[in-house]
């Protein structure tokens, strides 16, 4: 359990919260023990990770902030005048903060919450420095623990989210592998699947280098380590470009090889390799060796010998046979790889991927970044401007009816309101719930259990729970939240009873706010974002094709460039599959869910494919002519259609381009016969892409016409 990173960092805060808790109730000082927890609560939320030195310099910058602001809301608060104005317009300076980066994305966000902290408590404050001093020392209390922690274990959280990587490379292999066996109906549905996934897993990849650029710029004394988590790093990098590669069609592949023994032998393997990776990414967690599975290499073997059986007595065309030994030589490099990654986590072999370069994200101006963040079109702007809002109506709320511990409402609506309508509604009913669970469960408690110690055990175990599920499990861990600020909250002011009625009046208040605010204020549809995601995903795929292409006449190379291109059109992709999923739970009409969809499916085939070609790019001074011109007629189209699609404009009239899917005229060259039919499928998808992309625009015309009539 120890290796479970949500645990590890649930036993962090349970520490810190115990060491407070304990000696403040000996000394009868519960109340001030629990305002210091609440400053735990505070500081975890808004860690980040970094190596030590970064740490160090986050913490105690955090501290200072919390400080000053823990102290202007006690100054003001008793100014409704003066404090509304004060709220409104800092919440949306410190959620503008996250246009700078998601450490400072972060402390904006931990800075908001203790501060709503202390308003809940002023109440209950006997002097004017109790919250500032209290609150912020139960923040520095966690971060000194935890920076102990970090020098202890430097590299402990990349190993967990490295292990991630290939934990969610797994899913997605195991996943693949039901093409095999699947009826065509399903496969519409299992691309969508492997959609979804791959979401999971271009998250982990990019969560992974942004650590790994951290320790790198740290450089700890662990260099070695260092080197092969980096190593381990690429090679997963390398493995996802394999995994999410398509061979052939497999709408077809069942009809075409009519061979259920071969079938099932790429089944089994992929299997076996999904299985692996799950293993690798395992023992990455738990700072063992990992044990590569013999057979893989001899089921290997027997798929070929399979293939060559099959072929022998069925005589499979060459449009056939050489996609399936390509897909049986990528199986081979994964198998390889596998047995690389063995070598790294028994150190036996020296990481040599120190000098590699990763990207890192370019600095801008700072004036020009802010004119583009205070922009309407600017989703942190409207986000911001959103909960400020939000906050005026629930602060104007509050302060008409006097509710002096009203803020729960502001809680609610921080940790409901979303940048999404989606998000938001999700969080909706997940708060909801979670509440009402949390206030149902704390009721019986107090009565079973009067006492205060009873009581303090119960807050640190809701804080304990809620910790290990709010990354996985969101309504239950809003139920184990809801318990612990209950408690605390009426512990901190001594209260004897639960006061639950009044929370629940306020969550629901809250939530209803949130609603209003989601749906009124600049509402964030996913239909307005569809052209500019779209135009991103055919833009980055030109880029990657681009990227392919070049290293066919100087040769295969993971240069920085080419793993940045590959990114970029993941990350592109995961932008329309996460559209899609949020276009389903908004009420627009069922056209643009269906061409949500339709671009969606069809950009991820288009990537598949682009991935296959990029798993086998090699020099070779045999690419025909007439594939560097069909290469280059696709880029231009993809670009041509991005550009459009940006600046609102009619796309270029022009015919489908040509799919020449003949594969005789290459003869015996398999490696030929596979670029011409990738490249066919790219083709064909391509042209369906600029199609919907029409279709698009006329439907924007057509919506712009029956406004203008209706005005």
């Amino acid at each position: 359990m120890f290796t479970n990173s949500h645990f590890f960092f649930a036993l962090k805060v349970l520490l810190a919260m115990t060491s407070l808790l304990l000696p403040g109730w000996w000394l009868e000082q519960t109340p001030a023990a629990v305002t210091l927890t609440l400053g735990v609560m505070a500081g975890a939320l808004s860690e980040v990770d970094q190596d030590p030195k970064g740490r160090l310099r986050h913490l105690l910058l955090s501290l200072l902030c919390f400080f000053i602001a823990i102290s202007l809301v006690t100054l003001l608060i008793d100014a409704p005048l003066l404090f509304g104005p004060f709220l409104v317009l800092s919440t949306a300076g410190l959620i503008l903060m996250g246009a700078w980066g998601s450490t400072a994305g972060t402390l904006g966000f931990g800075i908001l919450l203790v501060s709503l902290y202390a308003m809940q408590g002023h109440a209950d404050s006997p002097s004017f420095w109790y919250q500032p001093l209290l609150l912020t020392l139960g923040a520095a209390w966690y971060g000194l623990l935890s920076w102990l922690v970090l020098l202890i274990w430097p590299y402990k959280q990349v190993h967990e989210q490295l292990a991630q990587c290939y934990f969610a490379l797994s899913r997605y292999l195991l996943e693949k592998s039901r093409f095999f066996d699947s009826p065509e109906q399903q496969h519409q549905h299992l691309r969508h699947q492997l959609a979804q996934l791959n979401i999971q897993l271009v998250s982990a990849l990019e969560n992974t280098k942004q650590m790994l650029n951290r320790r790198i710029q740290g450089r700890h004394p662990q260099q070695e380590e260092l080197g092969r988590l980096l190593a381990l790093y690429l090679l997963v990098q390398d493995m996802h470009e394999r995994a999410t590669s398509s061979h052939y069609s497999y709408q077809q592949l069942n009809q075409d090889l009519k061979q259920e023994d071969v079938l099932a032998g790429y089944q089994t393997l992929l299997v076996e390799i999904g299985e692996s990776c799950y293993r690798l990414g395992y023992a990455i967690l738990t700072h063992n060796a990992y044990r590569h599975r013999k057979r893989i290499a001899w089921e290997l073997s027997a798929l070929q010998d399979q293939l060559d059986y099959s072929h022998l007595k069925q005589d499979y065309p060459p449009s056939l046979l050489s996609p399936m030994k390509y897909l049986g030589r990528n199986m081979e490099h994964l198998h390889q790889a596998l047995l690389r990654a063995e070598a790294l986590t028994q150190r036996q072999t020296l990481p040599e991927a120190m000098s590699v370069e990763l990207a890192r994200p370019r600095r801008q101006p700072f004036w020009p970044k802010l004119h583009a963040l205070l922009h309407p079109d600017s989703l942190l702007f409207r986000h911001g401007v959103r909960l400020s809002l939000g906050f005026a109506l629930a602060y104007s709320l509050i302060a008409y009816f006097e509710l002096e511990r009203g803020y729960w409402i502001l809680l609610t609506i921080l940790f409901v309101c979303q940048p999404s309508f989606s998000a938001t509604r999700k969080r909706l009913v997940q708060r909801i719930l979670g509440t009402l669970g949390g206030i149902l469960v704390a009721v019986p408690l107090l009565y079973l259990f009067p006492s205060i110690g009873a009581q303090l055990l119960i807050l640190l175990l809701g804080a304990f729970i809620f910790f290990t599920l709010v990354k996985v499990y969101y309504s239950w861990a809003v139920g184990f939240v809801t318990l612990f600020v209950l408690l605390a909250f009426n512990l901190q002011g001594g209260a004897s009873e639960l006061i639950w009625l009044p929370r629940l009046f306020d969550t629901l208040v809250g939530c209803l706010l949130s609603f209003v605010a989601v749906w009124f204020i600049w509402p964030d549809w996913q239909r307005r974002h569809l052209p500019r995601l779209m135009a991103d995903a055919m833009e980055a795929n030109a880029h990657y094709l681009a990227a392919i292409a070049k290293q066919f006449s100087s040769g295969r190379h993971e240069d920085l460039d080419y793993r940045l291109a590959r990114k970029q059109a993941h990350l592109a992709d995961n932008q329309l599959a996460l559209a899609w999923q949020n276009i389903r739970v908004e009420p627009v009409p069922k056209y643009w869910l269906n061409l949500c969809f339709d671009i969606a499916y069809r950009n991820h085939a288009l990537l598949s494919y682009l991935s296959t070609l990029g798993a086998h790019r090699a020099q070779s001074d045999l690419l025909h002519a007439e594939h560097n011109e069909q290469i280059q007629q696709l880029v231009i189209r993809l670009q041509a259609s991005a550009q459009a699609l940006r600046s609102k404009h009619a796309l270029p009239a022009s015919d489908p381009l040509p799919a020449n899917q003949t594969a005789s005229a290459y003869g015996d060259d398999e490696w030929l016969i596979l670029n011409q039919q990738l490249l066919s499928h790219v083709t064909l998808l391509v042209n369906d892409l600029y199609q919907l992309a029409e279709g698009f625009q006329q439907q924007d015309a057509t919506t712009d016409a029956a406004a203008s009539q209706l005005g």
